[in-house]
């Protein structure tokens, strides 16, 4: 195992809520009387930073994006209370725990947040750090990452990022990192094999890409 360090991103690609987002996304436009969009409409919408993706969706002079922000957080409780990890998310973080890799969160979600969860589902202690958010605006997790690479002097190749969006590859490629992509979370299959990165179905097809 050539790897140190898998560095994974949290919405979509260990917790199972693309869905959820989508359902809080369709609990505004139910509330403007707006036709609601479909999963994949939804996955083919979304882009970082996040604000793109409601451009898609609503005249951000009409709803601005503080509202929406305020209105998506509204809802995303209501519906958390059925989430799931994604299937073979719990027996990879196991995988990698044994391979004897330290695991990291680098996500654009907040940091209390996630730790709450990670709590949970009971799997707090596969982590050494999370790399959230301070706010609830999902920006860019570039330079989190940068510092993190510098702070733990991550020597080129030895760092492993899983991610659900093309954002994950471009952070990847600005740290000098390897990236495996999985279909499954927030962002459609196309524009995850745009970036030219493995992209699997199901996170355990992972060890036999880099075994």
């Amino acid at each position: 195992m050539k790897y140190t360090t898998i560095a994974w991103d949290w919405n979509g690609t260990l917790l199972d809520d693309a869905f959820i987002c989508a359902e809080c996304v369709n609990d505004m436009l139910r509330k403007r009387n707006m036709p609601i969009l479909d999963l994949d409409t939804y996955r083919s919408y979304v882009e970082n930073p996040i604000i793109k993706a409601y451009e898609h969706i609503f005249d951000l002079k009409v709803v601005t994006f503080d509202t929406i922000v305020k209105e998506f957080y509204e809802s995303y409780p209501k519906y958390m209370k059925d989430a799931l990890l994604v299937p073979g998310a719990k027996e990879l973080l196991e995988y990698f725990r044994e391979q004897g890799c330290r695991q990291i969160i680098i996500t654009a979600a907040h940091t209390p947040d996630v730790i709450e969860y990670l709590c949970k589902f009971g799997i707090k202690s596969y982590f050494d750090t999370v790399l959230g958010s301070d706010n609830l605006q999902g920006g860019s997790k570039i330079s989190r990452a940068a510092e993190y690479a510098k702070s733990e002097k991550i020597s080129n190749g030895t760092l492993l990022m899983i991610g659900d969006t093309a954002h994950d590859a471009e952070t990847a490629d600005a740290i000098g990192a390897d990236c495996i992509l999985f279909s499954g979370g927030h962002q459609c299959e196309e524009r995850l094999e745009a970036t030219g990165r493995p992209v699997v179905k199901n996170l355990l097809d992972i060890p036999a890409l880099i075994e």
